[in-house]
């Protein structure tokens, strides 16, 4: 199949135009991407999870509830106190009364926790669907390997024939008939393996949404190789990344549970009023009470400790990943513009020169000018160059995708689907 256009294939793998083949099925980008968000098994968990985080704001925003008390004194004794004559009930209605502001904490916590599972579920969305992209790249570069080792396969059946020409003017031994007879089966058989691996991977692409392979190949190629924003864009960028803000929700996470903790540390009071019912005096009187903990020991010291040690381990593991990450995405800039240079080179020179090597060697040996072993070794040279571009780039690729992965930075901006901006 030849491509009517070609855009990059970054974090954002780009999609050419949609195009139509008798009795096949492509698949683009955007389509994966779309079968991956609405069915991907490890993005069906976090509709559950907010769920619970609800409930569990529902029920911090409880207030307690009023306690109704009943008491009978004086009854079933001895002497006065025999039957109910000296009874006395008494009937009350309590209520506990939170102090230290502790239900607007209880719901300030479950507020952050809510955040911290919409950044977390972000992470978690953003890696799958680029693990989507990654083995989309990865079936966009079998493809081409499939198209490049079928090219060769034609350059080598001709090849074939002219020995076999040759050899029966007697021009050419049957030994060199031979060994290209032996190089077409090994080429046919590396064509059998590239089919193989292209089932393989239509099979592990599809596994991102739960789903069977119902494409034949998928759209798009390797040769462009997107511009890149300056290092400094990119460092600013990942400072923003939902991999470093979680940790600063985390803080407040803590310190909303920190502030809780030590809101326990007020004792709530316990205020009731009844009536109660004196049977001997056939009189009735009205009963008022008050209490409240007499807090001898501490009762959030160890969560106040655990609450202080949390936010001082969350700024540390986010100082510590924000110097990995800073060096990794230098790492990953600087193998990138060393992956373009190198595909420059062989795209501009190299190709260009084995191309012509392989069709004067060819030239050459129809017209016995050249032996088999110099014929092969320009073949081979061909075949090498070939299959490094096609590596490099897919490289490229995939490492594009793996910096914007860390960013969350847009690094191609002519696409029609963005990892960062895909609805949830």
């Amino acid at each position: 199949m030849r491509m009517n256009k070609s855009v990059p294939l970054g974090l954002v793998l780009m999609c050419i135009s949609s195009v139509v083949i008798a009795q096949n099925t492509t698949l683009n980008l955007a389509q994966a991407l779309e079968k991956t968000v609405k069915q991907s098994p490890a993005l069906q968990e976090y509709p559950l999870q907010l769920r619970m985080i609800d409930a569990q704001r529902l029920q911090a925003g409880f207030k307690p509830n009023p306690e109704i008390g009943v008491s009978l004194e004086n009854v079933a004794g001895t002497g006065d106190s025999q039957g109910l004559d000296n009874a006395e009930l008494t009937l009350t209605l309590s209520q506990l009364i939170e102090m230290g502001d502790k239900r607007a904490l209880r719901l300030e916590k479950t507020q952050w926790q809510q955040q911290l599972l919409q950044q977390q579920f972000e992470i978690s969305r953003v890696d799958v669907l680029a693990a989507t992209t990654r083995s989309y790249i990865r079936q966009v570069e079998l493809q081409q390997i499939h198209r490049l080792i079928t090219t060769r396969i034609g350059r080598e059946q001709r090849l074939l024939d002219i020995a076999r020409q040759r050899a029966a003017a007697s021009n050419l031994t049957d030994a060199d008939v031979t060994r290209l007879e032996l190089r077409l089966v090994r080429s046919q058989l590396e064509l059998t393996a590239a089919e193989h691996a292209m089932s393989l991977g239509r099979a592990q692409l599809a596994a991102h949404w739960a789903a069977e392979p119902d494409f034949a190949e998928v759209q798009g190629s390797l040769t462009e190789l997107p511009l890149l924003p300056a290092l400094a864009e990119l460092q600013t960028a990942l400072m923003q990344s939902a991999k470093l803000t979680q940790f600063v929700t985390q803080v407040r996470l803590h310190e909303a549970e920190l502030q809780l903790a030590k809101a326990e540390q007020s004792a709530d009071i316990k205020l009731s009023a009844g009536i109660r019912r004196i049977e001997s005096q056939n009189d009735n009187a009205l009963v008022l009470g008050f209490s409240m903990p007499w807090q001898l020991n501490d009762p959030s010291a160890g969560q106040r400790l655990t609450s202080q040690t949390q936010i001082e381990l969350s700024s540390l593991q986010q100082q510590q990943l924000q110097t990995t990450l800073r060096l990794l995405v230098q790492q990953i800039y600087l193998e990138l513009e060393q992956l373009r240079q190198y595909s420059k080179v062989l795209q501009s020179t190299l190709l260009p020169k084995t191309h012509q090597l392989q069709q004067q060697s060819e030239q050459g040996y129809q017209q016995g000018q050249v032996d088999l072993f110099s014929l092969l070794t320009a073949e081979q040279e061909l075949r090498q160059a070939e299959m490094d571009l096609v590596a490099a780039q897919g490289r490229f690729h995939l490492q594009l995708l793996e910096l914007e992965r860390l960013t969350g930075h847009a690094l191609t901006v002519s696409g029609p689907v963005r990892l960062s901006s895909m609805e949830q």
